[in-house]
């Protein structure tokens, strides 16, 4: 992934982000550096902070009480800015070298984080046809209910007729039903 296609967040932003990620307390890489960056970062800050407001003053002498300005203070500032500069951009260094690391690992976790959905979609695609499937079968059970019923009344009044004819009239008639009765069971 380029860096510029990630999105840059403000500042307050990344810091709130930051604490609750360490405050979930997983103990991940990424975890332990940003806890190393924030040390650092806060460090540097300070010291960024404490260049500007010896800035300001020096501005604020020289602009509303036109004082003059030793040219050491103005030296030692500037000294310091440039050794600042060089901080800021060793750390900035070390971070962007934890990129390569990082990009592997988020990688790994998109990828993981794609099957998920892949698989969360495929269950409610299942989930769908399943119910499709049983929309179908109850469509189809209330189209031939009426027919069922039908057979069913029609087998109803012709059951006493059926019964009658099978009713013995002889000896002849009675083996011929055990016969019938035990080739029945012989199948089973």
């Amino acid at each position: 992934m380029s860096s510029s296609s990630m999105v840059r967040k403000p500042t307050l932003h990344r810091y709130i982000s930051t604490k609750v990620l360490l405050a979930e307390g997983r103990e991940t890489p990424f975890a332990e550096h940003c806890r190393n960056y924030e040390n650092t970062y806060r460090m540097l800050q300070t010291e960024i902070q404490g260049l500007k407001d010896q800035v300001q003053e020096l501005h604020r002498d020289l602009t509303k009480h036109h004082s003059l300005i030793r040219t050491e203070i103005m030296s030692e500032i500037l000294q310091k800015s440039l050794q600042m500069d060089v901080q800021i951009a060793a750390h900035y260094s070390s971070v962007e070298m934890m990129r390569s690391v990082f990009e592997e690992v988020w990688e790994e976790t998109y990828q993981r984080v794609a099957n998920e959905q892949e698989i969360y979609e495929a269950q409610l695609h299942d989930l769908l046809q399943l119910r499709q499937e049983n929309s179908c079968l109850t469509t189809i059970t209330k189209q031939i209910a009426p027919y069922v019923r039908s057979i069913a009344k029609v087998k109803e009044r012709l059951e006493p007729r059926l019964q009658e004819t099978r009713e013995p009239k002889g000896e002849h008639t009675h083996m011929l039903l055990r016969i019938d009765d035990s080739s029945e069971a012989a199948q089973r």
